[in-house]
């Protein structure tokens, strides 16, 4: 087993060695891309922080750039930008992937899952063309990754308060894990604070821990698994690290800070294409002359019913699935997703970086090469390794492809003008139902 742990901390120190290298070498392609080529590799959103951290930089606020929708705290994190080089932003972004594969690898490993499936499950991370371009092209969606990770590490282990205080800092950043507060709060009075303890072996016997848990419940109240100290303790902690730091910023920045940060975001509806089939409703309302008054009216209704499924997925997964807090997590974040009025390829890593942690056939796949499975047929662990991962292969295929038809016609429509706004929806309703699926299948084989 030592020499096993040595090997897998060697492998799992070379993937972090080989992603840094390709970090680095995208980080140099963007600066080659940006100066030489018509389309820059640097997104758009990296210089609207980068102009906010300008203005923050000589005391000013960072709201006096436009379209700057975030917590003044990343600005803050973006002051080197001006004062050192411009490439820092980019730079602190791609080391949170790094930071992030890691706590994938340790959570697994806190698990019982070792070898292939915890290298498997960190090079799912590290290397997802997605998560590795949208850091180096100068996006913040890491930081809030580190910080639901790191939140769900430390409970994992049975932490209570740095997990919370994790927890509420990255609400603040970003309001979205705002939906996680259910569960996490379930898993605490499930496990009153001891952390996730199962392993792969102990997986084994889930019937017989199904058995004991519906005993167990049935001898106690809803009301004394949601008020324990574990939960009041994290309850506590998480609001408090959220109100404070929102306090500090309103006091400093006032109505911009709650305009730009909070409210900008709840009620946005955007008419421009994106991955939601809801902008569609949103720019034919924009274009059809109704008056102030109804399109207030209907604008509310729309609102409703955009929000309503959303809202009924992620309870009731957060309640169902609560106690296998990694999956629960995953599972909240892919709905609140795929429903979400506004879609783009940015909230992907919103649950990429949960993805390694929710499919327990990772642990039969690495059990296929035991000793005792070795000597079996070999026929036969082809074929259940076939079994077992065929299913979602075949969702994630269909969500690349209908990722790829969306593609083709946002660029048709984007840089080739051709008005093709019907069957682009066509396309988002697609992707949905791509997405759905994916949700409905790891339901299913969990």
């Amino acid at each position: 087993p030592a020499l096993d742990a040595r090997m897998c901390a060697m492998n799992a120190r070379t993937l972090l060695t080989l992603a840094t290298k390709v970090r680095i070498a995208l980080l140099v392609w963007g600066v080659v891309q940006d100066s030489f080529f018509e389309v820059p590799y640097t997104d758009v959103d990296y210089y609207v922080f980068t102009d906010a951290a300008r203005f923050m930089s000589v005391g000013d606020s960072p709201y006096e750039r436009d379209t700057y929708r975030y917590s003044p705290m990343i600005a803050a994190f973006l002051v080197p930008n001006v004062l050192l080089h411009p490439s820092w932003g980019k730079v602190f972004f791609a080391a949170g992937d790094l930071l992030a594969g890691w706590l994938i690898g340790d959570i697994l490993e806190q698990q019982g899952y070792h070898g292939r499936v915890q290298i498997t499950a960190m090079g799912a991370w590290l290397f997802n063309p997605f998560t590795v371009t949208v850091s180096t092209r100068g996006s913040c969606e890491s930081l809030v990754s580190i910080l639901m990770l790191a939140a769900l590490h430390g409970l994992l282990r049975g932490r209570v308060a740095w997990p919370a205080a994790a927890y509420g800092f990255a609400t603040h950043l970003r309001i979205y894990p705002i939906i996680y507060a259910l569960p996490m709060v379930l898993f605490l009075g499930e496990t009153g604070g001891g952390g996730n303890r199962t392993n792969v072996e102990k997986k084994n016997t889930e019937k017989e821990k199904n058995t004991r848990r519906r005993a167990r419940d049935a001898r106690t109240t809803a009301l004394a698994k949601l008020v324990t100290n574990e939960t009041v303790t994290f309850a506590t902690v998480a609001a408090g690290v959220f109100f404070v730091s929102c306090i500090a910023c309103c006091e400093i920045y006032g109505n911009e800070f709650t305009h730009n940060a909070w409210t900008y975001h709840v009620g946005r509806s955007d008419i421009r294409h994106n991955f939601s089939p809801s902008w569609y409703g949103a720019y034919l309302s924009q274009h059809a002359g109704e008056s102030v008054a109804s399109g207030a009216t209907k604008g509310v209704f729309q609102k409703i019913a955009g929000v309503a499924p959303q809202l009924a997925v992620v309870t009731a997964i957060g309640v169902k699935y609560a106690p296998d807090l990694p999956t629960c997590l995953f599972l909240q974040t892919l709905g609140f997703v795929t429903f979400n009025t506004v879609c783009t390829a940015q909230y992907f890593v919103w649950y990429f970086c949960l993805l390694p942690l929710a499919f327990p056939e990772w642990a039969r796949f690495a059990l296929a090469d035991s000793e005792e499975t070795r000597n079996k047929k070999q026929n036969e662990n082809l074929g259940a390794r076939f079994t077992s991962w065929f299913p979602h292969l075949r969702a994630l295929i269909t969500w690349l492809l209908a990722q790829v038809l969306w593609l083709a016609f946002a660029y048709l429509l984007e840089f080739c003008g051709k008005a093709i706004f019907f069957e682009l929806w066509i396309a988002s309703v697609l992707f949905l139902c791509a997405n759905a699926c994916l949700l409905v299948d790891v339901i299913k084989r969990r």
